[in-house]
């Protein structure tokens, strides 16, 4: 019962994260997108957020899915999600945290973008009728 405890708490504080959330902000719509994951000795990765079920508390072991590409992808899927007609100003970064100074390492990867919602009065607006000469 012990080991299966310890593997139980393993998993859970070794785990990567992969996440979207959607968010108003001064009446912008804002998509955060995070993915993380813990490496050993700062290469060799344990386990990765799942970039295919996002926000699902999943995660890949021995995979390296902490890129840019995977944010990108978490992003077009919060555009379909909320049904934006894109986004804007993208800003990707990344952070990093160290454990037992180079053991263990955790990183993330972080995207943010203004989604271009459509304009409801755009849709309501009828087209103006055409000038009589």
């Amino acid at each position: 019962m012990k080991k299966l405890l310890a593997a139980a708490l393993f998993a859970a504080l070794f785990s990567g994260c992969s996440s979207i959330k959607i968010c108003d902000v001064g009446g912008h719509t804002i998509a955060v997108v995070e993915n993380s994951g813990w490496y050993l000795f700062d290469c060799i990765p344990l386990a990765s957020g799942n970039p295919d079920n996002p926000n699902g508390h999943m995660c890949r072991f021995f995979t390296n899915t902490v890129t840019l590409e995977n944010n990108m992808k978490l992003l077009d899927e919060a555009v379909k999600r909320t049904g934006a007609k894109g986004c804007k100003d993208v800003v990707s970064y990344t952070t990093d945290e160290n454990v037992l100074i180079i053991l263990f390492g955790r990183y993330y990867f972080h995207t943010t973008a203004e989604l271009i919602m459509p304009d409801e009065t755009d849709e309501a607006a009828e087209p103006a009728p055409p000038e009589r000469r």
